[in-house]
């Protein structure tokens, strides 16, 4: 499981726990992207390996921060 997928893993339990819905379409995105939806608020995943400020990003962007 690569750094990718983990994140995925971390946003998906954090949704859980916060008793929000979660979704992850990895065809959504252009090129390599995947679309996360937690609740009613979406953000965009990249395609390469996740690194700690784009992490905080995404948090933030989800309302997970």
């Amino acid at each position: 499981m690569d750094k990718r997928d983990r994140f995925i893993a971390e946003i998906r339990e954090e949704a859980r726990q916060a008793g929000l819905s979660f979704r992850v379409e990895k065809a959504a995105g252009k090129g390599g992207h995947a679309m996360l939806w937690v609740g009613g608020k979406v953000s965009t995943l990249p395609s390469r390996e996740i690194d700690p400020k784009t992490a905080r990003k995404i948090r933030k962007a989800l309302g997970l921060a």
